[in-house]
């Protein structure tokens, strides 16, 4: 009888509507973990943690053109099940993709931020769900980063070279991030 192997790419969108929790701790096998709706991510490479970082402080950067004000996110962006996932970030990515897209471009009229590393995105859909992810992500890397051992820069170090990133290039790739939605509409 003959095997035949098959590899599957696993990916989890985590949808997050509103304020909420994050938690930072270390796990018992000593390994930081950052709990958050519905999943809880174990760090296993500090250079995941650092890129998740990055593309947070970019998703800070957008977050006044794409959510100019505080705008309820309502009932339709609250999942109708409950899935708890644990995640192992164990790689070390290249970077970070975040998706904007504004309310005035939005089939449903709320804004959505969304960060995106290998397999996993978490989606935000209003101002307080991207300012609760930011604060959990960076006190997640902080933990990584105050270790000493990884030689990584500071989380404050990691946001200022994002933020000088993004304001030379940040423009574009919103108006990138629009287009998308409207060809996405149109086709």
């Amino acid at each position: 009888m003959e095997t035949e192997t098959v590899e599957a790419v696993s990916r989890l969108t985590i949808h997050i509507a509103g304020e909420h929790e994050t938690d930072a701790s270390i796990g018992l096998t000593l390994i930081p973990l950052l709990k958050i709706p519905t999943a809880i991510i174990e760090f296993r490479h500090p250079t995941g943690a650092r890129v998740w970082w990055e593309g947070w402080c970019e998703a800070a950067e957008m977050l006044s053109r794409i959510f100019p004000q505080q705008v309820d996110a309502g009932e339709l962006r609250e999942p109708e099940l409950t899935i708890n996932s644990f995640v192992l970030l164990d790689d070390a990515p290249r970077r970070a993709k975040i998706r904007a897209r504004s309310a005035a471009v939005s089939p449903d009229g709320i804004g959505a931020l969304s960060v995106t590393v290998g397999g996993l995105t978490i989606a935000c859909a209003s101002r307080n769900a991207v300012e609760c992810q930011v604060r959990g992500w960076r006190e997640a890397y902080d933990m990584f980063a105050r270790d000493g051992g990884f030689g990584l820069p500071s989380a404050d170090e990691v946001a200022a070279r994002v933020r000088a990133d993004h304001a030379r290039h940040g423009v574009t790739e919103l108006s990138t991030a629009a287009e998308e939605q409207r060809a996405g509409r149109a086709g």
